[in-house]
């Protein structure tokens, strides 16, 4: 979800206004930032110039009513999340604009805290689904852009972005890395990457970032300073069992097997003789 909301409150009464800024923990949901407007005109003002991610207009207000004012935002291509509030007297306008979209829920007035509540929380919900989509769409013309660069670059700047980011991963392999991750640090998708990594490494990403890992288990392995769940943890392993069972899979014996071979090695023990 994103990390904040805003919530802008049109009523002319009040009263009204002011339970449902204050008596709501709007917070709950991410709303941090509340205004308010005691009319159409005002409320409008407020629209322009701080784009509140939802609305909760009242349709009947002297003046400039609710009505015109969902009237001025389509006009205007004024974004926002609207809840509509009214008498049952608008209940036929409000099923229209319900099936328009222009308005996300309707309450009638006087509406309860609950009512409220999850009026805003559907809204937030539409607004992390357009935001999700949108997500999509530019990540698939990136995806295009490479799909073109791929063909036109040569093979020693493939060969420079993968280096980069092999560079990355063994400076923090310790980290919880991720796919995602690097390929932020060398400015390509992750898709892309992961096609790179196959291309000029002939393995995969996790492949790689298991093979820096086990090799630097592998140095630690060489003396008794450190327990085999240190070297774990130390290596980007916070489970030590699936460390275990990564090493024994790749190594052919366990981390304790591995040290021991080693250190009688280191005095000549185990070596066939001449």
């Amino acid at each position: 979800m994103k990390d904040s909301y805003s919530l802008l409150v049109v009523d002319d009464e009040a009263i009204s206004r002011k339970h449902a800024l204050e008596d709501i923990r709007w917070e709950k949901l991410g709303v941090e930032e509340l205004y308010e407007a005691s009319g159409g005109l005002a409320a409008l003002d407020l629209i322009r110039r701080q784009r509140p991610d939802i609305i909760i207009l009242d349709l009947r207000m002297p003046g400039i009513d609710g009505l015109k004012v969902l009237e001025v935002m389509k006009e205007e291509r004024l974004e926002g999340q609207v809840i509509a509030l009214s008498g049952y007297s608008d209940f036929e306008a409000a099923r229209k604009m319900l099936a328009s979209g222009v308005v996300v829920e309707y309450l009638l007035k006087p509406a309860s805290e609950d009512r409220m509540f999850e009026a805003v929380y559907k809204c937030v919900e539409r607004i992390e689904e357009k935001r999700l989509v949108r997500q999509i769409r530019e990540q698939e013309k990136t995806a295009a852009k490479e799909e073109h660069l791929d063909l036109k670059l040569p093979m020693d700047r493939k060969k420079v972005l993968i280096r980069e980011a092999e560079q990355y991963i063994r400076e923090n392999y310790a980290e919880k890395l991720t796919l995602d991750q690097v390929a932020q640090q060398v400015y390509v998708t992750p898709a892309y990457l992961s096609r790179l990594f196959s291309e000029i490494d002939g393995m995969g990403f996790s492949d790689y970032l298991t093979k820096v890992r086990m090799e630097e288990a592998k140095r630690l392995l060489h003396t008794r300073r450190k327990k085999i769940y240190e070297i774990a943890e130390q290596v980007g392993y916070r489970d030590v069992k699936h460390f275990m069972r990564v090493f024994r899979k790749l190594e052919q014996c366990t981390p304790t097997e591995y040290r021991e071979k080693n250190l009688l090695k280191s005095f000549g023990i185990g070596e066939e003789k001449r």
